[in-house]
C-alpha cells in the first residue's frame, strides 16, 4: 500500500558481528560499507561504536547523506548523524551545505549534528538558518546558536521573542545560553510571559551579574513570574552568590522579605533565603540564616558560596558544632588576619574528636597566626591517634613555636618527642642514631611512624636488623626499600622470602624488578597458599623468560577466580613473541577480565591475528573491555 514503510533489516546476532568485524578488513569496498549497515544496528555499544568509527574512516560523504534523507530507516539516520558528529571540523562543510537542503527534515538532522559539534565556523551557517520556514527547524537552529555563547547573536535573535510560543521559548534559552549581559533587558521584558517566564528566569540566572539580579529581585516577592516561590529564590541566591562584590542598591524591604522566608515551611525556600540574607554582608538575621544554612542538606566538605565573603562571620561559625565549624576554619584560611584567637584556639581544642573536621583545621593552620598557636597544635596531635599524618604536612610551618611548646612539654613521651622533632627537622643522621640506642620493639615503631623521611631511612641498618629480628622488620624493610629504592637490601629481602616468606617481601621483590629473585620466587609458586597471588604478580613485574614460562604454565593449569586474573594480568604485562598463542586464547576466555589482560598483551605486538582479534574485542559485551581495546586500535 501507498505510503507504508518496509521494515528495518533485523539486527545481527553479536555472534554475527563478530565474524563481520573478523572479516572486515580483507572485504571490497561495497562489502565493508554493507557491514558497517549492519553492524550499526546490533545493541551492543562496544559494537556500535566500533561500527561508527570504521564508518568515519571508510564512508564517503554522499553515503551518510543518504542516510539522513532516509527517513524510513531511523537507525541509518542515526548512525549517519554519529558518523558526522565523530568527524568533527571535516563534517562541516557537508553539514553547511545540507542547511540548504530542500528537505526540513534533512536540514533539521544537520543543525542537530552542528549544534553538538560546536564549531565557531559554524555560527554565520545558523545564523542563516534562523529564516528556515520550518519552525522545529527554526528551534533547534535558535539552540545551536545559543551553544556557540557569542555574543554577535543577539540581533539575529531578538526578532524570536515575537515569534510562536515553542520558537520564543527556544530564542529565551539560546539568550541564557549567550551568557552575555547585553542580553539582560531583553530577557527581563519576558519575565512575566506565562509560558517563557520562567525560562527567562533561569536565562537571567546562567547570565549573571548586578544587572541580572536587579531584573530577577525587581519581580519577587510582587509576583508577576509563573515561577515557584523557591525555584526564584534559589536562582536569585545563584546570582548573588557569583557577584564578585554585594549589589549596590536592593529594591526597599528586600531583606526584611527574605529574613520573612526563613521561616517558611519549604525547606528549599528557607534554604535560599538565608543564601541570600548571609551574602548579602551583615544584618540582624546572620544567626537565624545561620542556624537554617547549617540544618539544610548542603553537600558536605567546603565553604558553602554564600559564605566566602564572610570572615565578619568567623567567631560566629568557629563557636558553633559540627558542619558550621568546618566552615569556620574554612573561613579562617581565606581570611587569617580577621581569625578571632582565642575563639580560634577553643575550636582547635575540640577538633580532635573526629575526623570529620580535620581537613578544613589543616587548610587554616597552613595560612593562621596566632599566639599560643604551638602549643595548640601540640595538643592536637597528641589527642590523634592514626590521624597524625593529616597534620605533618603543616607542623613545619609552625615549627619554631612547635619546639618551644614542645621543650615547656616534659611529659610528652620519648617516642613523640623524637617523632616530632624528626618532622620538625632535626638532622636525620642524630635522628637515627637515637633510633639505634632503643631496642628492637621500639626501633619498628618509630621506624614506621618516620617512613615518610627518607634520609632517615637511609641511615638506618635494615639488613643488620632483618637479621637480628627478622619478623620485626621485615615488612618495614620491604616498605622502605620499595618507597626509596634501597637495592642493596635485595639479598636480605630475598634471603627472607625464601626462608619466610611475606606478602611484603615477595611484592618489593617484583617492584624492584630483582631478576635474582626469581628462582625463590618459582620455588615459593610451588608451594599453595595465599602467597601464590602475590608471587604472580612479582613474576609479571620482573619478566624475563623463566617468569614467563611459570606464568604460562599457570594459565594453563587452568586455575580459577582471582588467581587465574592475576595470572593472565601478569603474563600479558611481560609476554614475548611466543606468548601471542595463548594471549589468542585469553582474548576468547569466558572471565571478561581475562580478556581485558589480553586486550594488553596483543597490543604489545603488531601481528595480523592480534589486529583481528582487537577488532573483535572492541565489539566486546563488557565495555572497558571493548574501550581498551578501541584506544589500542587507535594507538
Amino acid at each position: 500500500m501507498a505510503g507504508m514503510q518496509s521494515p528495518s533489516p533485523q539486527a545481527p546476532s553479536w555472534d554475527e558481528c563478530v565474524e563481520l568485524l573478523e572479516r572486515l578488513p580483507a572485504l571490497p569496498f561495497a562489502s565493508r560499507v554493507e557491514a558497517v549497515e549492519r553492524l550499526v544496528r546490533n545493541p551492543s555499544p562496544g559494537i556500535r561504536e566500533q561500527a561508527l568509527r570504521i564508518g568515519a574512516a571508510i564512508l564517503p560523504d554522499s553515503r551518510l547523506t543518504e542516510y539522513l534523507r532516509d527517513d524510513s530507516d531511523a537507525v541509518l539516520r542515526n548512525a549517519g548523524c554519529e558518523i558526522f558528529r565523530l568527524r568533527g571540523g571535516r563534517s562541516l562543510p557537508v553539514l553547511v551545505a545540507l542547511l540548504r537542503d530542500p528537505e526540513p527534515d534533512v536540514v533539521l538532522q544537520a543543525v542537530l549534528v552542528l549544534e553538538r559539534l560546536r564549531d565557531p565556523r559554524a555560527l554565520e551557517p545558523l545564523h542563516a538558518a534562523l529564516a528556515h520556514p520550518d519552525a522545529n527547524v527554526q528551534q533547534e537552529a535558535l539552540l545551536a546558536v545559543g551553544g556557540l555563547g557569542d555574543a554577535r547573536s543577539i540581533p539575529h535573535l531578538l526578532p524570536f521573542l515575537d515569534a510562536d510560543p515553542w520558537v520564543m521559548m527556544a530564542a529565551v534559552q539560546a539568550l541564557g545560553d549567550l551568557r552575555a549581559p547585553e542580553a539582560v533587558s531583553h530577557l527581563a521584558s519576558r519575565l512575566t510571559d506565562p509560558l517563557a517566564g520562567s525560562l527567562a528566569a533561569e536565562a537571567l540566572a546562567r547570565i549573571g551579574g548586578e544587572a541580572a539580579f536587579r531584573a530577577l529581585a525587581a519581580h519577587w516577592p510582587a509576583g508577576g513570574v509563573a515561577i515557584e516561590e523557591e525555584a526564584m529564590l534559589g536562582l536569585l541566591a545563584h546570582v548573588l552568590e557569583g557577584l564578585p562584590e554585594s549589589p549596590r542598591e536592593l529594591p526597599d524591604g528586600f531583606r526584611v522579605v527574605l529574613s520573612s522566608r526563613l521561616a517558611g515551611t519549604s525547606g528549599e525556600a528557607r534554604t535560599a533565603a538565608a543564601r541570600c540574607l548571609l551574602v548579602l554582608g551583615p544584618s540582624i538575621w546572620d544567626g537565624e540564616a545561620l542556624e537554617v544554612l547549617a540544618a539544610s542538606p548542603l553537600p558536605a566538605g567546603g565553604l558553602p558560596p554564600s559564605l566566602s565573603r564572610r570572615g565578619d562571620l568567623l567567631g560566629r561559625l568557629l563557636a558553633l558544632p559540627g558542619e558550621a565549624r568546618s566552615w569556620g576554619f574554612l573561613l579562617a584560611a581565606r581570611f587569617p588576619g580577621e581569625v578571632p584567637e582565642e575563639v580560634f584556639l577553643s575550636a582547635l581544642e575540640e577538633a580532635g574528636e573526629g575526623m570529620e573536621l580535620l581537613p578544613a583545621v589543616v587548610q587554616a593552620l597552613e595560612r593562621v597566626r596566632v599566639a599560643g598557636l604551638g602549643a595548640a597544635l601540640l595538643d592536637l596531635y597528641l589527642r590523634l591517634e592514626e590521624e597524625r599524618e593529616l597534620l605533618v604536612p603543616v607542623l613545619e610551618a609552625h615549627g619554631g613555636e612547635l619546639r618551644a611548646a614542645l621543650d615547656r612539654r616534659p611529659e610528652v613521651n620519648a617516642a613523640d618527642r623524637l617523632v616530632l622533632s624528626a618532622l620538625l627537622g632535626r638532622p636525620p643522621e642524630e635522628v637515627a642514631d637515637e633510633i639505634l640506642e632503643l631496642p628492637p620493639p621500639r626501633r619498628a615503631e618509630l621506624a614506621g611512624r618516620l617512613m615518610r623521611i627518607a634520609p632517615v631511612m637511609r641511615r638506618l641498618p635494615w639488613s643488620d636488623w632483618l637479621e637480628e629480628a627478622p619478623e620485626l622488620f621485615d615488612a618495614l624493610a620491604a616498605e622502605a626499600a620499595g618507597r626509596y629504592e634501597l637495592r642493596h637490601l635485595l639479598p636480605a629481602l630475598r634471603a627472607r622470602a625464601a626462608a619466610a616468606p611475606s606478602a611484603a617481601a615477595v611484592r618489593v621483590l617484583g617492584e624492584l624488578a630483582d631478576r635474582d629473585a626469581v628462582p625463590v620466587l618459582l620455588t615459593l609458586l610451588e608451594r599453595a597458599g595465599a602467597l601464590r597471588a602475590s608471587v604472580l604478580e612479582s613474576l609479571g613485574r620482573i619478566g624475563g623468560a623463566e617468569a614467563r614460562a611459570a606464568l604460562r604454565q599457570a594459565v594453563r593449569q587452568g586455575v580459577e577466580g582471582p588467581e587465574a586474573r592475576i595470572a593472565w594480568r601478569a603474563l600479558a604485562s611481560c609476554a614475548g613473541p611466543g606468548d601471542g598463542e595463548l594471549l589468542r586464547e585469553a582474548a576468547l576466555h569466558p572471565d571478561w577480565y581475562v580478556r581485558l589482560a589480553a586486550v594488553d598483551g596483543l597490543a604489545r605486538f603488531d601481528h595480523p591475528e592480534n589486529l583481528i582479534l582487537l577488532a573483535r574485542l572492541a565489539a566486546d559485551p563488557v565495555p572497558a573491555v571493548a574501550h581498551r581495546a578501541l584506544a589500542r586500535l587507535a594507538d
